[in-house]
């Protein structure tokens, strides 16, 4: 009786097993052309206490823990990478009005 249900077992899944997967991508034919992928720098990263530094990601820094009514106008900032490739916030229209002009400290 255990040896039938072994065997049934074994038929139903299968004697042999599937080799472990692997995250290498197949090796291209012969003569077909391989795309180069260019590695893009990480997205940039807020950083800093109050959140108003944008900085890479592994540079990371600590400041001092104070709030000053600009501040605010980092909220809806975009932090990202600049056309000179450093990280930097977005000077949009909004972001200039806001800093010149802060919200009021609740």
């Amino acid at each position: 009786m255990r040896f039938a249900l072994g065997l049934m077992f074994v038929v139903a899944c299968g004697g042999k097993s599937n080799p472990p997967a692997t995250n290498e991508p197949p090796a291209p034919d012969r003569g077909s052309s391989v795309a180069v992928q260019q590695e893009t720098p990480p997205d940039c990263a807020r950083s800093g206490c109050s959140g108003t530094i944008c900085t890479e990601p592994e540079n990371q820094v600590m400041t001092t823990c104070e709030f000053r009514p600009e501040y605010a106008c980092y909220d809806n900032a975009t932090c990202e990478r600049q056309t000179d490739g450093k990280c930097g916030w977005t000077q949009t229209t909004e972001l200039q009005a806001c800093l010149a002009s802060p919200p009021p400290m609740k």
